[in-house]
């Protein structure tokens, strides 16, 4: 991965990280939670921008607010904020992705895929 890349990550993910805390998912929300045993560096967008970011334990979920019914968010996993590859899928608004087992380079195995 050249500096660029690295440095674009980087942008994208320090400045928008965010507490998982108690995420509730709602019909303008983009969430994902983790299946998995492991913890891992998660992300949701929403098409309005929101952008959250947050390292989930098992079991925990992440929300961005903002999306409109009928329209589509990204969510994403990351093995931890050193990766230079993870996971994304497009999700559709107010439902929750679950990331069901983490393989690097976007081979991840996801509720709406398994």
């Amino acid at each position: 991965m050249s500096s660029k890349s690295l440095a674009v990550l980087t942008a994208m993910l320090v400045p928008t990280v965010a507490s998982s805390g108690e995420a509730v998912t709602g019909p303008d929300t983009v969430c994902v939670r983790t299946a998995n045993t492991h913890e891992y560096l998660f992300v949701a967008e929403a098409p309005s921008g929101e952008r959250k970011v947050a390292e989930l334990a098992p079991g925990e979920r992440l929300c961005a607010q903002g999306a409109g019914p009928g329209s589509t968010g990204v969510v994403s996993v990351f093995e931890n904020y050193d990766a230079f590859e993870g996971c994304s899928r497009l999700v559709p608004v107010g439902k929750t992705e679950d990331m069901i087992k983490y393989v690097d380079f976007d081979r991840c195995f996801w509720s709406s895929n398994s």
